[in-house]
């Protein structure tokens, strides 16, 4: 055939094209590489294949990402070559991550937050006399003289310039590095932008400071670059209020000038300084790319549920079926045609379900809607029932004001409310799974939390009727952005799903490690209980309602001591309220308590008291000649007073000074589900060495009340009532006795040390009455007192670590 014209090209557009990519360097996967260079996270791969796969730390994109449950895990983006002897210089510290937000300011909302949460150096850059007359509350502050600083000074050469600080502000200083971040902040300056145009002296000196520590740092980089606190002092202030305030006498106490030497961090027991919350993550927040690659994978792993939890057990009770049918589309139309056999007809069409297995099926035949004016007649389908009389009376409202909600009466909030369980997810009728998970080496720690996490079975609920999803709180950057309650849904869904012996949990593992190191070590065991802290800590941010609310003020002298005066029953319920003004969630519900810790001085007998929230408690393990201790025994040396002093001696509010005085803890909450943590790991000479005393802990009916805030008498409530109203006199359910427990998980640890130890699992399944060892992939059912556990001290010997008791 003849050839086909040419098509006219007009070559004026040929630079618009695309372009052959340029013949650049690019290293690859199969490509060694010259020593001590630091890869870029997104370097493109080569094409030739390589005989391993490896996976790295940061999510890759969905092109190159590999299948979940993989086989090598590591931490190298390219596989590990053979070193040679080289006479390079080692390579400059690099931040931990290449991802973090480069923020250099934040509000005083957000640094309350980071100080409970993250390690934080606070820098205040005034004068040392304004630093003694107020300063942030912090053991971790350090005051810099702005005439100590000058333009183009390193790090180094500020930190020479503190010798006449006082010796624990240099320590600090020294161990810049290791803080998560670090924070900066004068009088009220409301703007960074000096860094760009400083307009007068001040905003120099800050210019100065901020370049010391970021640019001309190259000893000890700093892990982010240092933030400035807007507003300085002064919003501080105005947000916790001025009592709040630390003042001090270091101008007093600073020594004369002197080379500052290497030695241990000084602490000494007068300090008035609070010691910050143990971190439960480190800072290291995701960025936009990372978190869309990560809930990517997590939609991806998502399960679906064929059937409600409990339903593919063969011994499902009767009661429990009917319920399943109740909410079958299928079972509801054949109830109707049973009911109306006229409409059969139409069940052929207008109710037949779709099989999308059927191979193109004909099309059904259409039905002819009739367009009557007012109603068809009587022959096309049955007349609906007459709806019977009413056998009492109805309600009747004379108008909408007799439906409207009191403006007195409380509120209902879903947050608040006791969640919901249908008969058939209660937990005497439910079946909990027998799928076991894998262990990673040295994550049976993980797993065995996993365990007693699924056998909640309110928690597991929750997640497994996707009721958390309208709770969500994403924009919540105290959590993982719901990152971290999406892998956990997955793994409770792929639990009770019940298709396999045991699953893989290796994103969820994965994304552990991504937000504290620890979990995601190969090398060394981990503690369970940190890890259950942690984990409860990311659900209840994600699912925290009141994240965003502002802080309340902190008391005045006078105001606690008017709450030392008040009834302990009614101040416990507004200090309660303190806490949940901002942290209220599902997690909150099932397993937040409060107790109470009261300090009497002994010099002058002036008391002060202290309310504190808890997601579980760790009780000391006393000791006896002639017999085991019980977990009442630990409770009451929990909530026995003690003498505290010497070095921990605590600051009379009265006397102005440091005396010796007593604490007592008392519980003024009961949580509905209670954990109770045995520290069997005692600090030595000799490291962590493990206690293996036996501790007899009752599996039923433990009673709380002995520990418990005693209820008000009748005088005692009538008094309340008739002082504050009639609301704080009402009855609080956890508050209110009976607080009797029953066991239904427990968490062994087998081995010498923490490092070198096995955990094991045993969850009760109240509908088998039976309780179920989880040993990782491994699970086995028995009975106590029978077989293997035969004898009342096999569950409760010295291998028990953490209880896990529902109210």
């Amino acid at each position: 055939p003849p050839a086909p014209p040419k098509l006219p090209l007009d070559t004026s557009i040929v630079h618009a094209l695309p372009k052959p990519p340029s013949p650049t360097y690019s290293p690859a996967r199969n490509m060694q590489t010259t020593e001590n260079m630091s890869l870029p996270r997104h370097t493109p791969r080569s094409l030739a294949p390589t005989s391993t796969r490896r996976t790295s730390t940061a999510p890759s994109s969905a092109a190159s990402a590999h299948a979940p449950n993989g086989l090598y895990q590591s931490n190298d983006y390219f596989p590990t070559v053979p070193r040679v002897a080289s006479n390079h210089p080692p390579p400059v510290a690099r931040r931990k991550s290449l991802n973090v937000p480069k923020e250099t300011r934040v509000s005083t909302e957000k640094l309350y937050d980071y100080l409970q949460r993250f390690n934080v150096l606070l820098i205040d850059f005034r004068s040392r006399e304004e630093f003694d007359q107020g300063h942030i509350f912090s053991r971790t502050v350090i005051c810099i003289d702005p005439i100590q600083v000058f333009q183009g000074m390193s790090a180094e050469q500020l930190q020479d310039r503190m010798v006449i600080s006082p010796d624990a502000e240099q320590e600090l200083f020294m161990n810049r590095d290791q803080f998560d971040l670090v924070v900066y902040y004068n009088t009220k300056t409301q703007s960074e932008s000096y860094l760009t145009r400083p307009t007068n002296d001040a905003e120099m000196k800050l210019k100065c400071l901020h370049e010391a520590l970021d640019d001309f740092n190259h000893d000890k980089p700093l892990r982010h670059a240092p933030i400035l606190l807007i507003g300085g002092i002064d919003a501080w202030s105005d947000l916790v209020g001025p009592q709040a305030l630390a003042t001090s006498t270091t101008a007093s106490k600073v020594k004369q000038a002197r080379p500052l030497s290497r030695r241990p961090v000084i602490t000494h027991g007068h300090s008035q300084i609070k010691n910050s919350k143990r971190r439960l993550r480190d800072y290291n927040p995701l960025d936009e790319e990372e978190e869309q690659s990560w809930r990517e994978r997590a939609r991806a792993e998502s399960v679906v549920l064929p059937t409600s939890p409990g339903e593919a057990d063969e011994h499902v009770e009767q009661s429990q079926e009917q319920g399943d049918n109740d909410d079958d589309p299928s079972s509801a139309i054949k109830d109707f045609l049973e009911r109306f056999p006229e409409a059969g007809s139409l069940e052929r069409h207008a109710f037949a379900p779709f099989h999308p297995s059927r191979h193109a099926p004909e099309p059904p035949p259409k039905v002819p809607i009739p367009t009557y004016p007012i109603a068809p007649p009587a022959s096309g389908l049955p007349t609906a029932p007459a709806r019977p009389a009413p056998t009492a009376p109805r309600t009747s409202y004379t108008g909408v004001s007799d439906r409207v909600v009191s403006q007195n009466a409380p509120v209902a909030r879903s947050s608040n409310l006791a969640p919901y369980i249908p008969v058939k997810y209660l937990a005497t009728n439910l079946r909990l799974p027998k799928t076991g998970l894998y262990n990673f080496r040295f994550t049976c720690y993980m797993n065995v939390t996993l365990q007693a996490l699924s056998a909640t079975t309110p928690l597991s609920i929750f997640f497994l009727d996707d009721q958390w999803r309208s709770l969500l709180q994403r924009e919540n950057w105290k959590g993982t952005k719901g990152v971290l309650t999406e892998f956990y849904a997955n793994v409770v869904r792929s639990l009770w799903k019940g298709d396999v012996n045991f699953i893989r949990p290796t994103t969820f593992r994965n994304f552990c490690g991504r937000l504290k190191r620890e979990w995601g070590r190969d090398d060394q065991e981990q503690d369970s209980k940190e890890f259950f802290d942690f984990l409860i800590d990311a659900l209840h941010e994600d699912l925290n309602m009141r994240w965003a609310k502002t802080p309340l003020k902190e008391l005045t002298a006078a105001d606690e001591a008017k709450r030392e005066s008040m009834p302990k029953s009614y101040v416990a319920k507004i200090e309660w309220g303190r806490f949940t003004h901002r942290d209220q969630s599902f997690i909150t519900s099932l397993f937040g308590g409060q107790y109470s810790s009261k300090l009497r001085c002994l010099t002058c007998g002036h008391t002060s008291t202290t309310y504190d929230a808890f997601y579980s408690l760790s009780v000391e393990i006393p000791r006896f000649r002639n017999r085991d201790p019980t977990l009442r025994d630990c409770m009451e040396s929990y909530c026995s007073q003690e003498t505290l002093e010497g070095a921990e001696q605590a600051h009379c509010d009265r006397c102005k000074a440091f005396r010796d005085s007593t604490k007592q803890i008392t519980l003024t909450r009961a949580p509905q589900f209670l954990v109770v943590h045995f520290k069997r790991f005692q600090t030595s000479g000799k490291g962590a060495q493990k206690i293996n005393t036996p501790i007899d802990f009752p599996l039923e009916n433990f009673d709380l009340e002995p520990f418990m805030l005693p209820q008000p008498t009748a005088a005692e409530a009538e008094h309340i009532a008739s002082t504050y109203g009639a609301e704080a006199a009402k009855a609080d359910a956890s508050m209110t006795p009976p607080y009797t427990y029953d066991a239904y998980a427990i968490i062994r640890h087998l081995g010498p040390t923490l490092e070198e130890g096995h955990y094991k699992a045993l969850v009760k399944d109240r509908a088998r009455k039976v309780w179920r060892c989880f040993d990782d992939r491994i699970a086995t059912d028995f009975t106590p007192g029978q077989g293997a556990y035969k004898g009342s001290g096999d569950l409760r010997n010295g291998q028990a670590y953490i209880v896990f008791y529902q109210r």
